[in-house]
């Protein structure tokens, strides 16, 4: 049995399943095909999160009636009120947030509910210590939120009472559109206590089988680590020199995602039984962090949505917009249907920022493809750890700072939202995500530190947007068929079908783009006896010998005088942390490295392999410049034309329904930009005006055009 199918048997029937009979319940998604998906999936979700608990019911009037006035029709509810609908183990209380949906409703606002699990009662904790985790530290005691223990039986079985009772409830309230499952799954990245070192023993059993299979994973003749009784496995949460062997490491992050998918389908099965006209989702506080992602939206989910902290437009480098644009298109094509969402976004911007920043931010996930965004949070508390966060409403005098800005996107998407509800997005393009790579290279705080997966991922995202193209953020599992470019950073573990599948890709005509180290492990974390790239070294064309310079910190390479020039290009780059001596086997040089030895060695190659085309990126970099002219690069080969020509920093991305294509003209800085040259005449659905050939950019400002189709539109209002 694999991973994955073991994971969701466990799930189904909960921990029981590891050691005992799987349960038959069912949680995969039902209603996305039907009619009444189409019905709940047919707007824009333009909401904010709200919490009655913290003020007098006197006052949820007044708020609801400013937010219908705002424009928002969705609200997020109910995700930290366990003590509050739980006051007591079984005696449950909800009439308050009827009261407070009812209210939401009569203004037009329909709710969110969140399951209340990631912060544990007091009651809870003083009769069952063991539903809380910890960390290196040692057990959390009680206090704050979340850390708790999804390999608890205490903690699922209180869950599985209180989603229960909330789904019987709730489940067919025709004013409660959805579920948000949980908060932030995933998040704090660590889980070390009895009941999960337990279960991470049983999980390894189901996985390896025996302990000869795990050892020899494992390596454990390395440093005499062979293990003769599975009892013997521990975390080892405080080793001695040399930490964690890489395929230890690799397998408890596996674990950790598996027990918090389980712990999401457990909630997501209760609900699925009860509910009727209402979606599943859950916030993960990025879609690149501890969880598969990938996963949960293909077995439980009915849509994705993640957490939008992006900082403000025009607060630093407008490449930093791009991050928003990258977890949205993650979540995109985590789907499942391209159905996601921001369940949470910032509705403030600090002092030395403007207000149409949150405008262009908002229509940047409406140009990815997004079916919402809720702003977090209508009003912060007067007292706790949040007091000091703005927020919509200000706690000194109740007005609304950016009130002109809101009452404009309120006004535009209740007129753009539908309009776009059937519009897809088709990319030629594909950036490859592996969470097996990132969980083995390391992800934010989390791993070996100078390269973490994500950032490096994150750096190739933004270097391709100069392209004007639409991208898709997709698993090594997807049909390669139907893009002209791979772009498949940090590929270091990979499989051998995948390889073949990458390598009938660019045979049939394809563009792939490879960097540093690629195929050089198998997906146990095991070397392959092979110099990089590995598998790919035949269709690249190149080797790269073993002793590459490392350095970890840019500073050292660029006091030492390292450098990377692109070939007809004066312009040279710092090297960031990587610079691997190339051997060509065919392959041309594209860029050279300077500094010392490494002067005029191959930085960058390009070779034709069948009828498509490979680069091989034999370094990094600190400067999004570099991967831009590399996305150039690249483009150029694959004759790559913007969808729109755009000037720089105004990024270009297009939707279609059965009616038009609808294309997004972001301007993500400060400057104005005159007369941009449109391919035919169109319309912009914004301005409302007809016909154009040319259009104009503001500062962070958006224009969407689409063809005279849209002029029916436009006529019927």
């Amino acid at each position: 049995m694999d991973r994955r199918t073991f994971n969701k048997l466990a799930g189904l029937a909960g921990m029981s399943a590891l050691v005992g009979p799987v349960g038959t319940a069912q949680a995969q998604s039902t209603f996305n095909t039907g009619k009444e998906g189409r019905k709940l999936w047919n707007r824009y979700f333009l909401g904010t999160a709200y919490y009655p608990e913290w003020w007098e019911p006197s006052e949820w009037e007044v708020d609801f009636r400013k937010m219908q006035e705002l424009g928002i029709n969705t609200v997020r509810m109910g995700e930290f009120a366990w003590a509050i609908y739980e006051p007591s183990p079984g005696k449950f209380e909800f009439d308050w947030m009827d009261r407070a949906i009812a209210l939401a409703n009569h203004h037009g606002i329909d709710a969110i509910l969140g399951t209340p699990t990631a912060s544990v009662p007091p009651w809870l904790y003083q009769s069952h210590p063991d539903v809380l985790t910890g960390d290196v530290i040692g057990p959390y005691t009680y206090g704050g939120r979340k850390g708790y223990c999804t390999s608890s039986p205490s903690y699922q079985a209180a869950c599985e009472r209180i989603v229960t009772a909330l789904a019987e409830h709730y489940g067919h309230h025709p004013g409660v559109i959805g579920w948000q499952l949980d908060n932030e799954p995933g998040f704090p990245f660590e889980a070390f206590d009895p009941d999960s070192e337990r279960a991470f023993r049983v999980w390894l059993q189901k996985r390896y089988g025996t302990l000869d299979a795990l050892n020899r994973d494992w390596n454990g003749a390395f440093w005499s680590n062979q293990y003769t009784a599975w009892s013997q496995i521990h975390f080892p949460k405080n080793s001695a020199e040399g930490g964690w062997q890489p395929a230890i490491t690799l397998a408890y992050r596996q674990f950790f995602s598996d027990s918090f998918l389980n712990h999401l389908r457990r909630q997501a099965v209760i609900l699925r039984k009860a509910m009727k006209d209402q979606f599943i989702s859950t916030n993960w506080p990025s879609p690149t962090w501890s969880v598969d992602v990938f996963a949960a939206a293909t077995e439980f989910l009915d849509a994705t949505a993640w957490d939008n902290y992006v900082i403000a437009p025009g607060v630093s480098g407008f490449q930093n917009q791009y991050i928003s644009g990258f977890n949205d298109d993650f979540s995109r094509c985590a789907g499942p249907h391209q159905r996601f969402f921001c369940a949470e976004q910032i509705a403030y911007v600090p002092a030395n920022a403007v207000d149409e920043g949150l405008r262009l931010q908002a229509y940047i996930n409406l140009a990815h493809g997004s079916h919402g965004h809720l702003y977090f949070e209508w009003r912060r508390p007067l007292a706790g750890n949040e007091q000091f966060r703005p927020s919509f409403i200000q706690a000194f005098d109740g007005s609304i700072p950016a009130k002109p800005i809101f009452e404009q996107i309120g006004r535009e998407f209740a007129r753009l939202g539908p309009r776009l509800a059937e519009a897809v997005t088709r990319a030629d393009i594909a950036l490859l995500y592996n969470f097996d790579n990132e969980w083995s290279q390391g992800f934010g705080s989390i791993g070996p530190k100078g390269r973490p997966y994500n950032s490096e991922e994150g750096r190739y995202y933004r270097g391709i947007k100069v392209l004007q193209r639409n991208v898709d953020v997709v698993p090594v599992s997807v049909d390669f068929s139907g893009y002209t470019l791979i772009v498949a950073p940090n590929l270091h573990l990979v499989d051998d079908a995948t390889v073949t599948r990458l390598q009938a890709f660019v045979s049939r005509g394809g563009i792939l783009v490879l960097n540093y180290r690629a195929g050089t492990q198998k997906m146990d974390v095991s070397m392959r006896r092979v110099l990089p790239p590995g598998p790919f070294a035949e269709m690249a064309g190149v080797t790269a010998e073993a002793n590459e310079v490392d350095f970890i910190e840019y500073p050292v390479l660029e006091k030492a005088g390292f450098g990377i020039s692109l070939s007809r290009s004066d312009t040279v780059f710092r090297p960031r942390t990587i610079l691997e001596s190339l051997t060509l086997h065919g392959a041309e040089s594209i860029a050279t490295f300077r500094g010392g030895r490494m002067t005029g060695r191959p930085a960058i190659t390009r070779n034709r392999h069948g009828q498509g085309w490979v680069f091989y990126v034999g370094t990094d970099c600190a400067e999004d410049d570099f991967y831009e002219a590399l996305a150039r690069a690249v483009g150029t080969t694959g004759k790559l034309s913007p969808l729109i020509a755009a000037p720089y920093g105004v990024e270009v991305v297009s939707r279609d329904d059965a009616e038009a294509t609808y294309y997004f003209l972001l301007n993500l800085t400060e400057t104005a930009h005159s007369d941009i040259a449109l391919p035919k005449p169109m319309d912009d659905l914004v301005a409302e005006r007809t016909g154009l050939t040319k259009v104009s950019l503001g500062p962070l400002e958006v224009a969407v055009l689409t063809t005279p189709k849209a002029a029916q539109f436009l006529n019927a209002r």
